[in-house]
């Protein structure tokens, strides 16, 4: 079978790219055998201070945290709870994403996963390296030494602002698309300029290529990706037991835990539930030992 390229356009503090982590994640889980993914970090705050004198980390958390809350009810994804501090600038951390990923893609994707959790689950968005250290503590594979010497590396903006380029060129089809539903995936319009909506996966195989945008239901991910590559998902990977799915990723929101292992889907002993004020995320012991949290065995 042939690999799809999967391109995949977000951002680490963008609410419905993070709520549509648990359908990504089946995706991946059930085909990743045929793909090739790429993840394309979009940029999506330039400067959240730009006309605003009084701008503050501290003050800008609570509108945030408020609009996330909404985002929530939509997707069943935390929101911060509470938001101690915003970040000005994904573009940054972005540049920080594309840092890691010379240390391979999942590295990079793991540093990004870690991003947003520490925006949407511990209420710090990440803005210096201190900041962005701190997020990935104890973090498997990343050589932390070598990351923060790439950060600032003119081959690395480079590859950051080639990814925030390719956002702001939309193709035909998310140009022409009409949609009605809640978080849409048509043309945005931000800073000047037109981009995708994030998150937005790009299929592309033997059928060509096909655009899933915005927030949609799990089932338009697969339908995408077997437009692309007729026949590519006629058999999937069983969906993983609780204990695939720790041994997989290591945390799993609430949502995830049931979306990806089936509803009532229990975590294995030994995985620490913390309360995020609205429902649990499940940490494995070696993800929880990393984070500093003790509030369960």
């Amino acid at each position: 079978m042939a690999r799809v390229e999967v391109v995949e356009f977000t951002d680490a503090v963008c609410s419905t790219a993070w709520g549509a982590e648990p359908q990504l994640r089946r995706l991946q889980w059930r085909f990743g055998q045929h793909l090739g993914w790429r993840k394309v970090q979009g940029g999506l705050i330039g400067d959240s201070s730009r006309g605003k004198t009084d701008w503050d980390r501290v003050r800008a958390a609570e509108p945030m945290r408020a609009y996330w809350k909404r985002v929530w009810q939509l997707t069943g994804m935390p929101f911060p709870n509470p938001m101690h501090v915003m970040l000005k600038s994904t573009d940054p951390l972005g540049q920080a994403v594309k840092a890691a990923e010379r240390q391979g893609q999942t590295v990079g994707g793991a540093v990004l996963r870690r991003f947003r959790e520490q925006i949407f689950v511990f209420g710090i968005g990440p803005q210096t390296r201190d900041e962005f250290v701190a997020a990935c503590v104890g973090m498997p594979g990343l050589d932390v030494a070598r990351w923060l010497a790439d950060i600032d590396l003119p081959e690395v903006a480079a590859a950051y602002h080639a990814d925030w380029q390719e956002t702001r060129e939309p193709n035909d089809w998310v140009r022409n698309l009409k949609h009605d539903s809640p978080m849409n995936g048509e043309l945005k319009h931000s800073e000047g300029h037109d981009r995708y909506a994030l998150p937005t996966l790009i299929f592309r195989g033997s059928g060509g290529e096909h655009t899933v945008a915005g927030w949609v239901l799990y089932e338009e991910y697969e339908a995408g990706l077997e437009a692309a590559e007729p026949g590519v998902t006629a058999t999937p990977r069983p969906d993983p037991t609780p204990a695939e799915a720790f041994a997989e990723w290591g945390v799993l929101t609430g949502k995830e835990l049931e979306f990806l292992c089936g509803v009532g889907a229990v975590a294995p002993a030994g995985v620490l539930a913390h309360d995020w004020g609205e429902g649990f995320v499940y940490f494995s012991a070696a993800e929880a030992r990393a984070r500093g949290l003790v509030e369960a065995a």
